[in-house]
């Protein structure tokens, strides 16, 4: 799987499409998404679907992006089912229609989940870290009336950091079974300071390079 939010190089009408316009509008979609009737939801994200397609963005690019909400809905479904267990143990019965009936709810809130995290593809699969940070200050800009964006600055820094932190532990893992390791606890153990460690230089650059251009 692919780096998560990560930037894909294109000429799209939508690479073109000026960051502050998609961070104002493709989110705005998403949330509307969640108090509107689940139609809308479902056709937002056959849309938005549709859309990652004709930018050429693959099936697994799109996974690597929707992998989070796909864990926490495995997750989900597995501590239900523990659920569903221990009422057998103690003499209940249990339905498997009758239980996908019964988590309509939780469907309903995975489809959302599903349009957020697709809003969130799209933008950062089309937008660079400096078309998002710039995009942002234009926007703080325009509300504050001020000549400068302290809150956009340290917004898009942690924006822009979380396909960073997904770049890190990629390339981590793969040195890794480079050198001939193989996913165990002990590759947990040996990585994750690395990988603390290296996040925690690159946002103190960051902060240091913001702080010098002030």
């Amino acid at each position: 799987m692919g780096v998560i939010l990560s930037y894909k190089q294109g000429t799209s009408f939508l690479h073109r499409c000026p960051a502050w316009i998609k961070i104002l509008v493709i989110p705005a979609v998403s949330i509307a998404a969640f108090y509107l009737p689940p139609a809308f939801a479902l056709s937002i994200l056959a849309l938005q679907t549709l859309v990652s397609f004709v930018l050429r963005f693959t099936v697994r690019e799109q996974l690597a992006d929707l992998r989070p909400v796909i864990y926490y809905a495995v997750l989900l479904f597995i501590a239900k089912l523990i659920g569903s267990a221990a009422v057998v143990i103690s003499g209940g019965s249990f339905y498997w229609k009758d239980f996908i009936i019964s988590e309509k709810e939780t469907w309903l809130l995975l489809l959302k989940l599903f349009c957020v995290m697709q809003s969130a593809s799209l933008v950062f699969k089309t937008s660079t870290s400096l078309q998002i940070r710039e995009g942002l200050e234009k926007i703080e800009i325009a509300i504050t009336r001020k000549k400068k964006a302290p809150v956009a600055q340290t917004l898009s820094i942690f924006i822009c950091f979380i396909p960073q932190v997904s770049k890190n532990w990629q390339q981590a893992t793969r040195a890794w079974k480079a050198r001939g390791g193989k996913k165990s606890l002990k590759m947990l153990v040996v990585l994750l300071p690395v990988f603390f460690s290296v996040g925690m230089k690159q946002a103190y650059n960051s902060a240091r390079a913001i702080s010098i251009r002030q």
